[in-house]
């Protein structure tokens, strides 16, 4: 699991993209909401897009009503998008979520950056979520700060402990030793959001462009229709989310139990609707005699939701855990019979 967030795409007609923050100028490095243009050409083609590679991408996106270009008409695709603008694109893709304020510490060292700036609502938004970026809301957005973003936006990057110690080795520019980038680098790739160049390398440092950006978001929407299948009705979300809430603001904050012994039986002894491979899967901290855990997520944070079995669900959040917890995705397994009481679950049963 990464601690810290800090240091076929053609489904782009329901992609809620926004590179709404085509900036004209900046004003003592801010810029404003004025500085927005207002929307692209009816048919989706831009002045300088018709005979772009993405042009099918880009029209779509237009002509939705969801993708913006310049004042003149023109979109210029092969222009850098910033990471402010990236920000904007992730965020309308993504189900919605209500979020919540940041602390203390996340507003001065995550915020402080984007205060007054269009976008400081999308970054509010999007910490609560662990979606945060990790240089300037003006600075170019590259290839590696993308793949660490959009991971984070699928709510796996936990995907990349699978490659933690590989020695295999992917790309030409990325050492399996580079752990760090092996970590984001490696779960993108294989999930087939973003790829390689044909002479083997990744080339983490490269610039997005524009026109990269929609294709990239358009896989992303994609994947996230992949990795959480089967419908969920917003009834059995309220009530999924609502079980695992419960449960776990009962156990950390009402009982404050703080030993596994003592967990297990307050659960027997209640006869809750909570499995021993749920609480091993989630509580395991509770045994050593001294430990440290990445604290539980508030569920008002981007949660996905997927229907894996006639009687089986998965609910991963995707959440911020604090200065010492960075960014995690955390996934809880559910039971139901009827879609509307349900017991939590080992992921195996």
């Amino acid at each position: 699991m990464q601690r810290s967030m800090r240091r076929g795409m053609r489904l782009l007609a329901g992609l809620a993209l926004a590179v709404s923050a085509v900036l004209a100028g900046w004003a003592g490095g801010t810029a404003t909401a004025a500085a927005r243009t207002e929307g692209g050409p009816p048919n989706g083609v831009f002045a300088d897009t018709q005979s772009h590679w993405a042009a099918w991408e880009i029209a779509e996106a237009a002509k939705s009503g969801l993708l913006r270009g310049f004042p003149d008409g023109t979109f210029r695709p092969d222009e850098p998008v910033t990471q402010e603008q990236f920000m904007a694109l992730v965020e309308r893709v993504l189900p919605p979520f209500e979020g919540h304020e940041a602390d203390a510490v996340a507003r001065e060292h995550d915020l402080s950056a984007v205060r007054g700036r269009w976008s400081e609502n999308t970054y509010v938004h999007l910490l609560a979520a662990g979606i945060v970026p990790t240089g300037k809301p003006f600075d170019t957005l590259n290839r590696l700060e993308a793949a660490r973003l959009l991971l984070a936006a699928l709510g796996h990057q936990s995907e990349g402990e699978k490659y933690r110690g590989t020695k295999v080795r992917f790309f030409t520019d990325i050492s399996p030793a580079d752990e760090s980038r092996v970590l984001t680098v490696y779960p993108v790739y294989k999930l087939g959001v973003m790829t390689g160049y044909p002479d083997g390398a990744f080339r983490p440092g490269e610039a997005v462009s524009r026109a990269q950006a929609v294709v990239l978001l358009g896989r992303v929407k994609q994947k996230i229709a992949e990795l959480y299948p089967g419908r969920v009705t917003p009834d059995e979300q309220r009530a999924m989310t609502q079980a695992v809430r419960t449960f776990v603001q009962d156990v950390m904050d009402q009982q404050k139990i703080r030993r596994f012994d003592d967990l297990l039986r307050y659960v027997r002894e209640r006869k809750l609707p909570v499995t021993e491979k749920f609480l091993q899967e989630h509580f395991s901290f509770m045994r050593y005699e001294v430990y440290d855990f990445i604290r539980f997520p508030r569920f008002d944070e981007l949660i996905y939701y997927a229907k894996i079995g006639p009687d089986k669900y998965r609910m991963t959040v995707q959440y911020y855990a604090g200065d010492l917890g960075g960014s995690v995705d955390k996934t809880f397994y559910l039971s139901s019979k009827d879609g509307k009481t349900f017991q939590l679950i080992g992921k195996d049963e």
